[in-house]
């Protein structure tokens, strides 16, 4: 007996190690898989597909901006050209062209061309003036800006869906934990109420009621599990990470944290968007305008064009090449569009109008929201301060009651009621704890102070 005492005393202390090691490293794959709410929106704005896209936007906008300027710079075409004429064309003259003098009866001379021609020119055109060109770069600077502000919209709209997400896990993992408190608590009184009932000083009734709120418990827990992982899916998905990549939230701290807030800001991406729309109406409008506008270019062009009878002499000896080059100014006025431009005109100064009205209202319906935020958030934080002290005595009645109970002076009936009324303030605190934070981060996005929750 000693001797297996002994193996067995030695094969425990060979195991202990290796148990504390592995428990050592699930507590810290449990502490990596925790992250903060800032670390969660930096790595959804950094990871996101859709703010991804925004980006591209961006650079798309820059694009633009070089595409309108490229129009300033030089243009050179080349052409290589050349041609078979089935029927040899003519050209007609006087006899006075060819060397004869006959002013008084004039006789006209044929001269035919060769039938097959080849040449090729390189054409070179620089604006030297286009009012056009300067308004459509000034519309797509415009567009960059515009496109710089929907990504600042699209980030800050990410943060406030990320930390909704985060603090709606947070309240479900609360719940998890006091129900794993609650199923302990009822576990404990379900021992106190089967021995009770052995002795004969409860009924079995009494028993079964303990046991089935204990069942209760195990499901709502599971159920809670349940909800949780799929809240860390929906997290996963916002920051773009693996299915299987470890994470969870913070535990919700026990008390709330009241952030400062300004008033309703005025810079916000919703309203620069439709500053920036009608700034781009107004550059489209000026664009349309320079049509009016004539337009000066410097041309130029060199070439050389050659005529053979057969295509073998064009590579022969036979030099019928001819060169030819100039360099010149190119006036574009514009006479009449049919009333085009006017009528585009037109067209974008009801739109201008449209979008004045559009950011009027825009801005009515923000300075809306953000009262109704304001009103929210000091709501929600009575009602966690009424809930807080509603547990403090739910806690300290149930307290009694268990004694009363344990002593024979209250039912199991009052018991269970008052455990219930427990679990009920506990549930009803975490959820205005959520409702606080969910109503702080509507007010952050609309006073411009959401950068507190996502900067250290």
């Amino acid at each position: 007996m000693n001797k297996k005492t002994g193996i067995l005393g030695l094969l425990l202390l060979t195991l202990f190690p290796l148990s504390v090691q592995t428990t050592q490293a699930q507590t810290a794959q449990a502490q990596t898989a925790e992250r903060g709410l800032k670390e969660c929106i930096r790595m959804g704005i950094e990871r996101n597909l859709s703010l991804k896209n925004a980006r591209i936007g961006i650079e798309a906008g820059r694009t633009t901006v070089s595409q309108a300027r490229a129009n300033l710079l030089p243009q050179v075409n080349g052409t290589l050209q050349a041609g078979d004429y089935l029927k040899r064309p003519v050209n007609v003259t006087t006899s006075t062209l060819l060397g004869a003098d006959f002013p008084d009866n004039p006789t006209w001379g044929k001269v035919r061309t060769m039938p097959l021609t080849a040449q090729g020119v390189i054409q070179v055109g620089l604006p030297l003036y286009n009012a056009t060109i300067y308004t459509a770069i000034d519309a797509a600077k415009v567009v960059e800006s515009l496109n710089h502000t929907s990504y600042e919209k699209a980030r800050l709209d990410l943060a406030v869906q990320i930390a909704q997400v985060y603090f709606m896990a947070q309240a479900t993992l609360e719940n998890r934990y006091l129900l794993d408190e609650n199923i302990e608590r009822m576990d404990s009184l379900c021992r106190i109420t089967r021995a009770l009932y052995e002795q004969g000083v409860v009924l079995e009734i009494d028993y079964t009621r303990v046991d089935i709120n204990r069942k209760n418990l195990i499901a709502q827990r599971n159920q809670v599990v349940m909800l949780y992982g799929q809240q860390m899916n929906v997290m996963r998905f916002l920051l773009n990470l693996d299915a299987t990549e470890p994470i969870d939230v913070v535990r919700m701290p026990q008390d709330i944290t009241k952030l400062p807030v300004g008033g309703l800001n005025e810079q916000l991406p919703e309203l620069q968007l439709a500053d920036q729309k009608l700034t781009l109406l107004d550059r489209q409008i000026r664009q349309t305008r320079a049509g009016y506008l004539p337009s000066l270019t410097l041309v130029g062009q060199m070439g050389y064009m050659g005529f053979q009878e057969s295509a073998g002499d064009f590579f022969g000896s036979k030099n019928n090449w001819f060169g030819n080059a100039y360099v010149g100014l190119n006036v574009s006025i514009p006479l009449f569009d049919a009333n085009k431009r006017r009528l585009q005109i037109h067209q974008y100064r009801h739109q201008q109008e449209q979008a004045r009205n559009s950011r009027l209202l825009q801005h009515a319906q923000l300075q809306e929201q953000y009262d109704n935020a304001v009103l929210q958030i000091a709501q929600t934080e009575r009602i966690f301060l009424i809930q807080r002290e509603n547990l403090r005595q739910s806690t300290d009645v149930y307290g009694v009651t268990e004694i009363k109970y344990k002593e024979g002076v209250s039912s199991m009936t009052e018991l269970l009621q008052d455990e219930m009324r427990l679990r009920e303030a506990q549930g009803n605190l975490v959820t205005a704890h959520y409702q606080f934070n969910k109503s702080q981060v509507d007010l952050l996005r609309l006073s411009g102070n959401l950068d507190t929750i996502i900067n250290e």
